[in-house]
């Protein structure tokens, strides 16, 4: 990883809103006077605790069966469970990805989404240190016929990259493609007719969505995984996960930090749990990445 870490924002939407979400934060967040680790206590005292989600796999969605799962979702379970705090505590609110850090304080008390660390979004929440990372890939068509390695290094061939609109992927192709080589829609479902179609040649997203997405699919493959580019510096752009709280709960953040770090510090529980979803230690695990690393200047 390079040691000026870019950050790789997936739904932008909400990192440009950042100034919103403070506001929509600041009515409802407790203060340090008065917060005094009451939700954390609250929780270990019994309490239910409000955790937010916004569905999507792999890391928080709602099963067939009804019950929320993914990677985010049994990391956090087991990281509260070594704080005192069951699963049967836990009140899991489905939620708009939109309004995951402005109903912080309102409809729910924390966010368990495998929500990317960004400095827009440290200034409204006080984020956990990083419990994965995770680089993009492509999907191209089996066997790779056009011999897609990375985006960056597809834009100096005449080939069509896909992406979807808001994400990282496609703030960086916008940089360095020609428009015309760029084929947008709003879902992965969708880029994967286009892939077939012909019409693009090959899928930029996140290698967890792309692996998930192709293991149902013989007419498709994944690429191994790589960083992309930051096409302004030159540096790699780590998307790293982590849970989110009112920064007036930055003692129960404080908390599942010392439970992060003891979890990753066991690499064969952590890989025990996120390994169902696809995740590895060699590509997500974070390697003591932190928040502060990521948000320098907006870390709370």
């Amino acid at each position: 990883m390079s040691d000026n870490l870019k950050l790789n924002r997936r739904h932008l939407m909400l990192g440009a809103s950042g100034g919103a979400a403070v506001l929509a934060l600041g009515a409802c967040s407790r203060t340090e006077e008065g917060g005094g680790g009451g939700l954390l206590e609250e929780a270990q005292d019994g309490g239910k605790l409000r955790v937010a989600y916004a569905d999507e796999a792999p890391y928080a969605y709602t099963a067939e069966d009804g019950s929320v799962t993914g990677q985010s979702v049994d990391t956090y379970i087991y990281i509260l469970d070594q704080l005192g705090i069951s699963a049967d505590q836990i009140e899991w609110k489905q939620t708009k990805w939109e309004s995951l850090i402005p109903g912080l304080g309102s409809t729910h008390d924390m966010v368990v989404a495998g929500m990317y660390i960004t400095p827009e979004r440290c200034e409204a929440v006080a984020f956990a240190n990083p419990d994965y990372i995770m680089p993009d890939a492509l999907m191209v068509l089996a066997g790779n016929p056009g011999g897609w390695t990375t985006l960056n290094d597809m834009a100096e061939t005449d080939g069509v990259i896909g992406v979807m609109n808001g994400t990282s992927e496609y703030e960086v192709a916008s940089a360095i493609f020609d428009e015309e080589r760029i084929n947008v829609q709003a879902n992965l479902d969708a880029l994967m007719l286009e892939l077939k179609a012909g019409r693009c040649d090959a899928i930029g997203l996140t290698s967890a969505n792309l692996k998930l997405a192709a293991e149902a699919d013989a007419e498709v493959e994944v690429t191994e995984p790589f960083w992309l580019i930051d096409p302004e510096s030159g540096e790699e752009i780590i998307g790293a996960g982590a849970g989110v709280f009112q920064p007036g709960d930055s003692d129960f953040r404080d908390a599942v930090n010392e439970e992060v770090a003891t979890l990753l510090e066991d690499t064969a529980t952590w890989e025990g749990i996120v390994s169902p979803y696809g995740f590895t230690a060699d590509v997500n695990h974070p390697e003591g990445l932190t928040a502060e690393d990521l948000c320098p200047d907006t870390y709370q």
